[in-house]
């Protein structure tokens, strides 16, 4: 995927993190408890008391709608709003008299903003923070009780759709004005959320309760008494009303239990299905393992037992790269793209032994890097000339280049250089191709499992849309996973290399081993220097070089006197790298800065590379992509209206 794409993908990442927030943003809150009190008079008015225990976050003023319809019109009188604090003392707010967005400290108002709607509003001060309140709310509802020939009906809806705060521990308590004769003539029903329950709690008492309110969803009452107890309730309609509510009652009734019944079998087929899908899954995943297991049996190589090499795999075609592309070889996968600055080192030391570069140390940091007369003598791979062509041109019209200054190239001329050595792990695979260390065979058949596992990949990518009310989604998602894992596991069970391939493998395993542990062996080969020369281009490539050429020194120290230099030219010393080490004046430590500063050029080109293409915005004035600044002036947040309830 282009790093475009990639941007894209982000950038719709975060407008839909951006979209899931926007509630959080204009303020959240979450009901701990809510409690309705409410006391029915006589003469048919409520008086409600309403007991909100609250986290709030973000909010400067709540709000709390009435919307009626204006034919059915009931005035709202009598409001107060008081604050509970922590010690359990009511505080009352201020009431005041105009409506505000932003309500004023320590007030609220209680307002008729039209014939359809009465607003309650009050201040918690709350713009950049969050806390746990306690408010409590009395408004008088007039001329809630409606009376009939045959009834009298209470029908209150405390909490409508329009609600987007969920809670927990909600309760109601409805007070008649006095008891029925008889408790079956209270008859109680409520509406909203299945869960809850309601119950006449004495002949004058009905309570209703949710554990869990969801957002949308509504709380309604309805309390019928079959005898007129409002003694002062002097306008009637002229209305027999009981049967028509009982057959409404009912038949919502019988569509809520029928909704609980469904709910039942939708419950019990989806823990039956997802039981059925995973134990398909679990011994799918079984089956597959096995013949995985069988095809690892069936195409293993014979352990060559290969656990010290003495010789340099492959000498004559050996190089830094292919050497690494084999060494990191694992779950047919290369790794080599981790080792570049290892290979970038290791090669230029390669190509000294080669006579094409010699080195000339400056101090203990910094070391010359000098183009040879006989540079166009030698016969060199695809990923040689790409490391010595890009040596070749950061190298000035003196013939040499220091390491602090290769660096320096590499940052200003990092597509050159950075971009060339990106194509050292494909020139590198077709080379492992070409000269027979992969098997044709086994990527056949590693392809027929891997179109094997794309078939069940994008049947079970249908499967989520076609899947009934999305009952088995989560199953299928874990069939899914599963699905690619095992596959996955089981193609690279197979290795795509040779048995020539994985014998050079081993080989390599076995040389890096040997150099490791050289000063505990036992039957430690005669030193020859020219061969150990070879050995530290691969050790540099491992990343051992410092720990091989201590154990050299320990053990065979001869080999670095100070005769293993070369001679004396043009003004100068040159060297071959093990010249440097045999040094007595820069020694160890400048072959140390040598390969460090050799791995910082492709570091450098890299990070530069990356600078380049990044499309993120800089603070410090070094370019990129835009920014959300501008415009000269500071803007102003508006906070929103938040916490608001609509009842209907």
């Amino acid at each position: 995927m282009s790093k475009k794409k990639i941007l894209g993908v982000a950038l719709l990442f975060v407008v839909f993190i951006l979209i899931l927030n926007i509630k959080s943003y204009a303020g959240t809150q979450k009901w701990k408890s809510l409690n309705y009190d409410a006391t029915v008079n006589s003469d048919g008015s409520m008086d409600v008391v309403e007991t909100w225990n609250i986290k709030i976050s973000e909010t400067n003023t709540v709000f709390k709608d009435f919307k009626l319809d204006s034919s059915k019109y009931s005035a709202i009188t009598n409001v107060r709003v008081s604050r509970i604090d922590e010690n359990g003392v009511e505080k009352p707010l201020q009431k005041i008299y105009e409506e505000q967005y932003h309500v004023d400290d320590g007030c609220f108002y209680a307002l008729a903003l039209s014939d359809y709607k009465f607003e309650i509003a009050w201040n918690v001060g709350l713009d950049n923070s969050t806390a746990t309140r306690t408010y409590k709310l009395y408004y008088t509802i007039e001329d809630a009780v409606k009376v009939y020939n045959d009834c009298t009906e209470l029908y209150w809806q405390f909490l409508g759709t329009d609600n987007q705060i969920p809670g927990k521990n909600v309760t109601g308590t409805i007070k008649l004005p006095k008891e029925v004769s008889d408790i079956e003539k209270l008859r109680v029903w409520a509406h909203g959320d299945l869960t809850g329950n309601i119950e006449r709690t004495a002949k004058d008492v009905v309570s209703f309760s949710i554990d869990s309110l969801s957002e949308g969803t509504m709380i309604e009452v309805r309390v019928v008494t079959e005898e007129n107890i409002y003694d002062n309730v002097y306008t009637s309609i002229d209305k027999d009303r009981l049967e028509r509510i009982l057959i409404q009652e009912q038949r919502w009734a019988d569509e809520a239990n029928e909704e609980r019944r469904n709910a039942i079998i939708q419950v019990a087929v989806f823990i039956g299905g997802n039981a059925i899908v995973i134990l398909i899954t679990v011994f799918r995943v079984i089956s597959i393992n096995k013949k995985g297991n069988k095809l690892k049996e069936q195409y293993a190589y014979p352990d060559p037992h290969i656990e010290y090499f003495r010789e340099i795999p492959d000498e004559q075609n050996a190089t830094p790269a292919r050497a690494s592309y084999l060494y990191y070889y694992q779950n047919n996968t290369s790794v080599i793209g981790i080792n570049l600055p290892k290979i970038f080192a290791a090669t230029i030391l390669d190509l000294s032994l080669k006579n094409l570069v010699e080195f000339e140390p400056i101090d203990k940091d910094e070391v010359k890097i000098i183009l040879s007369e006989n540079s166009k003598e030698v016969e060199l791979t695809k990923d040689e000339e790409i490391i010595f062509e890009i040596l070749k041109e950061a190298v000035s019209s003196n013939g040499y280049i220091t390491t602090k200054e290769f660096s320096k190239y590499a940052k200003k001329h990092y597509d050159k250089v950075y971009g060339r050595l990106q194509k050292l792990e494909k020139i590198v695979k077709t080379y492992q191709n070409e000269c027979g260390n992969f098997d044709q065979k086994r990527y056949k058949l590693t392809e027929k499992w891997r179109r094997k596992m794309t078939f069940n990949i994008v049947m079970l990518v249908i499967l989520f849309f076609v899947a009934p009310i999305a009952i088995f989604v989560f199953s299928l998602y874990i069939l899914l996973i599963a699905n690619i894992a095992v596959y996955n596991s089981n193609i690279n069970k197979i290795t795509l290399l040779s048995q020539k391939g994985d014998l050079e493998l081993h080989q390599w395993k076995g040389l890096k081993k040997y150099m490791e542990d050289y000063s505990l062996l036992k039957d430690k080969q005669v030193p020859d220097i020219v061969l150990w020369e070879k050995f530290l281009v691969y050790a540099t490539t491992f990343g051992i070089s410092k720990q091989v050429i201590k154990q050299l020194k320990v053990v065979h120290p001869e080999m670095f006197m100070e005769e293993n230099q070369t001679s004396y030219s043009n003004g100068f010393y040159r060297y071959t790298y093990w010249h440097i080490i045999s040094n007595n004046s820069y020694g160890e430590n400048c072959f140390n800065s040598l390969s460090s500063g050799l791995e910082n050029v492709y570091r450098d080109a890299r990070s530069a590379y990356n600078i380049a293409h990044s499309s993120s915005s800089s603070g410090s004035g070094g370019g990129g992509g835009f920014s959300g600044g501008g415009g000269g002036r500071w803007r102003r947040r508006w906070l929103r209206r938040s916490l608001r309830f609509i009842l209907i």
